[in-house]
């Protein structure tokens, strides 16, 4: 096997060297409201307007992946802090 590179840092990891694979998914959730502002909507109109949206661009609206390689360091650091907050504050603070 080839030596990797953390993916935050660009260290050379070499084989048999401890790294971490990091997968994030971000996708399109539903609580089971649909907000529709118009009381008259022509659902055929609709998605004619979708059918001329490259369809990757409709996928990455729905569903994104990213998968990382980090060294031990990185992983620690990412771990402490996922969403990269300033320090004192948590994700529930920034909801406001």
């Amino acid at each position: 096997m080839s030596s990797q590179v953390c993916s935050r840092c660009s260290r050379v990891i070499q084989p048999g060297d401890l790294f971490y694979s990091l997968l994030i998914k971000v996708f399109a959730d539903f609580d089971g409201i649909i907000k529709i502002k118009d009381k008259e909507v022509n659902w055929s109109e609709e998605f004619e307007k979708l059918k001329s949206i490259p369809e990757d661009l409709i996928n990455e609206e729905v569903y994104k992946e990213f998968q990382f390689v980090l060294c031990p360091r990185c992983k620690e650091i990412y771990s402490a802090n996922p969403l990269n907050l300033p320090l004192g504050e948590s994700a529930s603070d920034s909801d406001d």
